[in-house]
């Protein structure tokens, strides 16, 4: 908006910058389409069927409704599965001089040929072939009426997605009535605009600086209107992470609409079924975290640093100044109890360490079960899935501290008796094992951590 006082033209132009990993066909849905199926939908389930007096009731609504353009007025008929269409003059512009497009349209119910247009037919016999298969052209009541096409507003109901979007809704207004403080954030509705154009119901969506979330918030809109299972991945370092951004997207999780910081509507019953959420939160440790966390491979220089029982250590080989930091990860007997020492608003504090889910991070697994079985008091964490490979893996935790030759024969009879192990390619678990067929996840754990970045 213009500054007041100021002279000439305000610039508030805002340039944004996205792409898709492959050719996508960008088009952008007409705004009122939406309302007009709506519309419909409620007719159907008053009337049940596409009756004279609901179409009827339908034509009046569409009179007034005044935001709407010529055009969309002009679809005043629909049909028993909900969708909108007119009926179009099949007239050719030009006369033809061909005598194919004089050929005429028999009625199926008369069998009797039907007039032809003065200039003969828009479309050639095979096309009118086509549609006659697919139920696209509209008869009369007997062979004395001009057969129409019947054309969908479903057909039309897209644009191509124009270079500018004009929009005057403020992001911030948003988040105060989720009760967050961000200085500035960009409006939902032109993510959801571009999202929605740019995206197919299963795509995943990446933002590269998150911000307030945004682009999370507007997908999971998104996947509420049309029941769409898209997934997002947002990035973001700084501390409004925890402030604003996590609990941004927990809120709109929980209620689509919020004031003042209290939900307004739950989310119906069928909004959940349509597009259940989960969300993953990985953090990447800093430098000065993995510093916070050195052991000493000797004892003298470990007795200078004193740590809880079960804190993750990098074990640092103090007498060479240049071997590489490694990941203490040789006795992981209790995997559900680690901590770090993390370094967060000026200050050190233990945070808890999800082992498993690191792993299955690090081991690339595209996880399709995760199971929590209890073996009486023994509880046990399975992951199962699959690799960029193809690979079938599973990989089993428990708890293994203090366990003698009998407890290890337990396991292994228990992990038989819940085929915790059957139809896997590879089984991995953690610490000691009488499993058979089964690896040692702590080698590889330690490699990954170490490993070279694949691009």
């Amino acid at each position: 908006m213009p500054t007041t006082g100021a002279n000439g033209i305000a610039m508030q132009h805002e340039y944004v910058l996205f792409r898709t990993r492959n050719d996508a066909n960008i088009r952008v849905s007409k705004k009122n389409v939406a309302l007009i199926h709506d519309k419909i939908k409620e007719l159907l389930e008053k009337y049940i069927t596409p009756t004279k007096e609901a179409i009827a009731e339908y034509r009046q609504w569409l009179r007034l409704q005044e935001v709407f353009s010529k055009g969309e007025r002009t679809y005043d008929q629909f049909d028993e599965t909900g969708d909108a269409f007119r009926s179009d003059n099949m007239s050719a512009t030009d006369r033809r001089t061909n005598e194919k497009f004089y050929i005429p349209l028999v009625h199926p119910i008369t069998h009797k040929p039907c007039p032809v247009p003065d200039y003969g037919w828009r479309y050639t016999p095979i096309t009118i072939s086509d549609l006659l298969k697919e139920g696209l052209i509209l008869f009369g009541e007997d062979h004395l009426t001009m057969p129409r096409k019947k054309t969908y507003l479903k057909q039309t109901s897209t644009n191509q997605m124009p270079s500018i979007f004009r929009s005057g809704t403020r992001g911030k207004v948003l988040l105060d009535n989720l009760g967050l403080e961000f200085a500035f954030a960009h409006a939902n509705d032109f993510y959801e605009y571009v999202i929605g154009a740019s995206s197919q119901p299963k795509d995943k969506i990446l933002d590269f600086f998150a911000g307030s979330g945004t682009s999370g918030h507007a997908v999971i809109n998104l996947n509420r209107e049309d029941g769409g299972r898209r997934k997002f991945i947002l990035v973001e370092m700084a501390h409004y992470f925890d402030t604003v951004l996590l609990p941004r997207i927990k809120k709109v999780t929980f209620a689509p609409e919020w004031k003042d910081g209290k939900p307004k509507r739950m989310a119906t019953a069928e909004e959940a079924e349509r597009s259940p959420r989960i969300v993953k939160v990985i953090r990447l440790e800093s430098y000065e975290d993995a510093l916070n966390n050195i052991a000493f491979d000797d004892p003298s220089g470990q007795q200078a640093m004193k740590f809880e029982d079960y804190l993750l250590q990098y074990m640092l080989k103090w007498e060479t100044r240049h071997s590489e930091t490694l990941l203490n990860v040789g006795t992981l007997d209790k995997p559900f109890s680690y901590r770090l020492h993390i370094h967060r608003d000026g200050e050190t504090r233990t945070q808890a360490v999800d082992l498993p889910e690191t792993f299955a991070y690090l081991l690339g697994l595209n996880v399709r079960k995760r199971q929590v079985v209890n073996d009486s008091d023994r509880r046990y964490m399975v992951y199962r899935g699959d690799t960029r490979d193809g690979r079938k893996v599973a990989v089993i935790w428990r708890e293994t501290e203090g366990w003698k030759d009998k407890d290890y024969t337990r396991d292994k009879v228990f992990v038989a008796s819940q085929q915790l192990t059957e139809g896997m390619d590879d089984v991995y678990v953690n610490g000691d094992s009488y499993i058979p067929g089964v690896r040692a996840l702590e080698p590889l754990f330690k490699a990954r951590m170490f490993a070279d970045v694949e691009a």
